[in-house]
């Protein structure tokens, strides 16, 4: 039997939802890449620090290019199967993920500093929780146009709502990681100089921020799902 509700809203408006998947693609890739970046930059390879910035910078351009695309084709008047400022919050949050990545691989470019083993561990150990991060948020996105082909069904519903609990959770051990990252850091300031202690700060801070967007991002996405 057909869904009166589906009609009607392949009538009325394009589904959002798969250009939304597309585009958390595209911000996944940048945030892969960023990984790699960062694991050369612990490595001391500054070559392929600057070799992957470069296409860190052109793969966020390409999810800004579907982010624009986005924003152009979606219906200010006509009706949705959810709000369009729902849509676009979600959307600039999911983007400052790739904003942030960038600003990570940008900031590995800038100045190497010299790193004790203990310092090396707790920064790539920070980076496989962001990762992870945005792993489980991509997963929840990827899981939205399902979402619109079972009306919006309790049993989806429940499945994104799951998943966006782990990403919480998962935000979770980054902020106690970037804490344990802080103070090692702190502590060995001796063997870092001063100046690269600042650096390595606010670059574990910049890390934490790619986690940080995919969580509000998800947290718009539980709101979108929770209207229904």
């Amino acid at each position: 039997m057909t869904d009166p509700l589906r009609s009607i809203l392949d009538l009325f408006a394009k589904s959002p939802f798969k250009p939304l998947t597309e585009h958390s693609q595209k911000v996944k890739l940048t945030v892969l890449k960023m990984d790699e970046a960062v694991k050369a930059y612990v490595a001391g390879d500054m070559a392929k620090v600057n070799e992957l910035y470069e296409q860190i910078n052109e793969l966020e351009h390409e999810a800004d290019r579907v982010k624009n695309e986005i924003r152009v084709e979606l219906p200010s008047t006509l009706l949705m199967p959810v709000d369009r400022t729902d849509i676009l919050t979600f959307l600039k949050q999911q983007d400052d993920v790739a904003n942030s990545a960038e600003m990570v691989a940008q900031m590995l470019t800038l100045r190497p500093v010299t790193m004790n083993q203990q310092v090396k561990d707790v920064i790539l150990k920070l980076e496989r929780s962001v990762l992870t991060t945005v792993d489980e948020h991509v997963e929840a996105v990827g899981k939205i146009a399902d979402l619109l082909d079972s009306s919006f069904s309790s049993k989806r519903v429940k499945e994104i709502q799951e998943i966006i609990g782990k990403v919480d959770s998962q935000k979770h051990q980054v902020d106690v990681i970037r804490r344990d990252a802080m103070k090692i850091i702190y502590d060995n300031e001796k063997d870092i100089t001063p100046v690269g202690v600042y650096f390595l700060i606010e670059l574990v801070k910049e890390m934490s921020w790619v986690a940080g967007h995919a969580e509000n991002s998800s947290d718009r996405l539980r709101l979108i799902t929770a209207k229904r």
